[in-house]
């Protein structure tokens, strides 16, 4: 007489996991959408290369046992975080790039307990870049980054213990520059929330004035945390509106293009993201690599193109900007 499988056999049990986990996986990438509700909400909506991969596994399992609905949600979702994705390559160039203009900068987290100075300080020397913009400086980093000035005499260096030291090292003088503080004027924020620094800078290059500004908010694990990023991104925005010049803002801004902070960030501003904006920067290698180092211009500012880094020890890529001036 056969023996029928119950709900509890291994076989049956094996597959309503699998199936169970490929449903909540699906869900994550539609729940991402909705992270202005919460912050939870908004960390599922940082893992858009993690839901292709979802996708394509959820229909491979469609195709082999059957399920229409599956396959259904499966090329949905599959639309959806492509879409994404697409959005972040960043727009085409609207113009002409002016002649005389040509700035290279390099930002980069160097994470503070990473210890391998020497490859750092040697592979920024040899990226020839105009600006340095480096985060998590603290007293260590900023010894073995010493020689960097010889080649950037603009600095401004705020070592700290926190993960939120920041460096500027510059070759191109600068008619401004200082740490711009969150409670400045313009920068207000509610005295409850976790708060940091940023770097900013003002130059004239080919007779073209522009601002250029680096900042490194907490990242959003917790309700403060997370509505602290999002307050600091969005002040920024206002200041940079404010400020009447076109500018560049770049750092590890702890927000993917898809998420709550960014939309924040981008929303009713000129600010335009640069080439690129879907590459991993943060844990790149990782099955939970994800880009959070980002880069945005004010027009007629344009990143007109956009690298990433090698592995320098640190958890963050460096990202290369290759900034012109569009006539």
């Amino acid at each position: 007489m056969p023996t029928s499988h119950g709900f509890i056999s291994r076989h049956v049990r094996w597959e309503g996991l699998l199936e169970a986990g490929l449903w909540v996986g699906l869900a994550g990438s539609w729940l991402g959408l909705l992270g202005r509700w919460h912050w939870l909400l908004d960390l599922c909506s940082h893992f858009r290369w993690q839901g292709i991969v979802v996708c394509l596994v959820a229909m491979a399992w469609a195709g082999w046992r059957r399920r229409r609905w599956v396959l259904r949600a499966a090329l949905l979702t599959l639309g959806l975080n492509g879409w994404l994705l697409a959005r972040a390559a960043g727009p085409a160039a609207p113009g002409r790039p002016a002649s005389g203009f040509a700035v290279k900068v390099v930002s980069f987290n160097v994470l503070t307990t990473n210890q391998n100075h020497a490859a750092v300080l040697q592979w920024l020397q040899q990226s020839d870049a105009d600006l340095i913009f480096l985060m998590e400086v603290d007293s260590v980093w900023a010894k073995a980054l010493q020689p960097l000035i010889t080649s950037h005499p603009h600095h401004l260096i705020q070592p700290a213990s926190d993960n939120f030291g920041l460096a500027l090292y510059s070759r191109l003088p600068p008619a401004r520059l200082k740490i711009l503080e969150p409670r400045a004027p313009g920068l207000k924020q509610e005295t409850n929330l976790a708060l940091t620094d940023s770097v900013e800078a003002r130059f004239e290059t080919a007779g073209r004035p522009w601002m250029f500004v680096g900042t490194h908010p907490v990242p959003p694990m917790g309700k403060e945390y997370s509505a602290s990023r999002d307050r600091q991104l969005q002040a920024l925005s206002r200041y940079l509106e404010t400020a009447g010049l076109p500018a560049l803002l770049t750092g590890d801004l702890n927000a993917t293009p898809w998420s709550h902070g960014f939309r924040q960030l981008t929303a009713g501003t000129r600010l335009q993201a640069a080439p690129g904006l879907w590459n991993p920067t943060w844990r790149a290698r990782s099955l939970f690599g994800i880009p959070i180092d980002l880069s945005l211009a004010s027009p007629p500012l344009y990143v007109e193109s956009r690298l990433i880094g090698p592995d320098l020890g640190s958890d963050h890529r460096p990202q290369t900007m290759w900034l012109r001036w569009l006539e």
